[in-house]
């Protein structure tokens, strides 16, 4: 009797034991993907199977977006022009062909699965400027770049150069510079590519006459990057709004003034914003004290530190400059969010601007939350 009560308690053991192994195999399964999925941004990898890809872009306007590499935009599709950020020159104007995240199969590959999306290589961006200045400022190193760029772009079979020089001062004698250089990468390129360029927002570079002349006549279109806003705001300890829409609106006005077509303006649409240390637990506005600059947000930390569900819908909107903002703890995030870049979105079309331009695929969270707001908004445009 003793070892058959023996045997039934190991055997209700087992099963209690089993039971207990299954629901922590159930509860690892479950958790594992979401919890992922909450930290990742968005990807091929990463998007859920069996969700459905959203509706393929049919808007009269272009949708750009900037992303480090092909794989991490989901849903090409969505896209008129995909742009690989970034790779870059040394200083005598020698193309680091390294520098550039992909093979020729890759983009061969790419190009081959989504053959109505533009893909186009981004020379220089703000990690990479410094190396462009010395070579712009020197006539033959400007034209060793855009011999060498010419023969990339038939090499990789891209559909263009996008360029991005930011953080230089003599504007006047950068920007004719800036002009002669484009002009000569536009002989060198195969015919029917495109030539783009990211537009900066200081008022010296847009309105000076070789940049507006380069803008009207040698590029297919230019990006404005109408973000950054709040630079002033990190150095004063003051609250700044990364994606000010009061800001967005005046800049794109004024290259327009400047005398570039607005057909040829895509609205610069951020993916990430800022995040600020608060002494309080109060909600704080532009230009107001803050304790100090905690670092930038991108939409993928902001939705892990304060859930999916708490990013899409803020604890405040500021609705004159168009920002949603949210506390945790002491920490203020500002940022952008489907509702806010819906609103830009609508506004750039109604002023029948030729598109919009998104920075940066990684940026946005593992669901393609903002992609998609920004797609829908597009079409909805028609």
């Amino acid at each position: 009797m003793r070892k058959t009560k023996h045997c039934d308690l190991r055997h209700s053991e087992f099963r209690i034991l089993s039971l207990l192994t299954q629901l922590l195999a159930l509860f690892l399964a479950i958790t594992i993907p979401t919890m992922s999925l909450l930290f990742t941004s968005c990807s091929k990898n990463t998007v859920s199977k069996g969700e459905p890809s959203p509706t393929n872009l049919v808007s009269k306007y272009r949708n750009v977006i900037y992303t480090y590499t092909l794989g991490e935009v989901a849903y090409p599709e969505m896209y008129t022009h995909v742009i690989i950020s970034f790779f870059k020159t040394d200083n005598e104007g020698n193309l680091m062909e390294s520098s550039f995240p992909h093979t020729k199969d890759t983009v061969k590959e790419f190009k081959e699965n989504h053959p109505t999306v533009k893909v186009l290589a981004a020379l220089g961006g703000g990690s990479f400027s410094e190396f462009l200045t010395p070579v712009m400022m020197d006539p033959a190193k400007r034209k060793t770049l855009a011999i060498q760029l010419g023969q990339f772009v038939k090499n990789y079979k891209l559909d263009g150069i996008d360029l991005d020089w930011e953080y230089y001062d003599d504007y006047v004698e950068a920007n004719a510079a800036y002009l002669d250089f484009a002009k000569q990468l536009r002989k060198t390129m195969p015919k029917g590519t495109l030539l783009t360029m990211a537009g900066q927002k200081a008022a010296e570079f847009y309105s000076e006459e070789s940049i507006v002349k380069m803008m009207r006549d040698v590029l297919d279109f230019t990006s404005v990057m109408t973000y950054d806003f709040d630079y002033n705001g990190r150095m004063t300890k003051r609250i700044g709004y990364n994606g000010n829409f009061t800001e967005t609106k005046l800049t794109m006005k004024k290259y327009v003034d400047a005398g570039c077509p607005k057909e040829k303006l895509n609205t610069g649409l951020p993916f990430y914003g800022s995040k600020f240390k608060i002494k309080d637990d109060v909600i704080h506005y532009n230009g107001e004290p803050c304790h100090s600059y905690g670092g930038g947000s991108n939409y993928t930390s902001t939705s892990a530190a304060l859930g999916r569900e708490g990013a899409a819908n803020p604890q405040a909107y500021d609705d004159n400059d168009g920002v949603a903002l949210s506390l945790k703890g002491h920490d203020l995030y500002v940022y952008d969010n489907e509702t806010t870049l819906t609103n830009k979105v609508n506004w750039s079309c109604s002023e029948n601007y030729g598109g919009v331009m998104e920075w940066v695929a990684s940026d946005d969270d593992a669901y393609c939350t903002l992609q998609k707001a920004v797609t829908t908004a597009l079409n909805n445009a028609n």
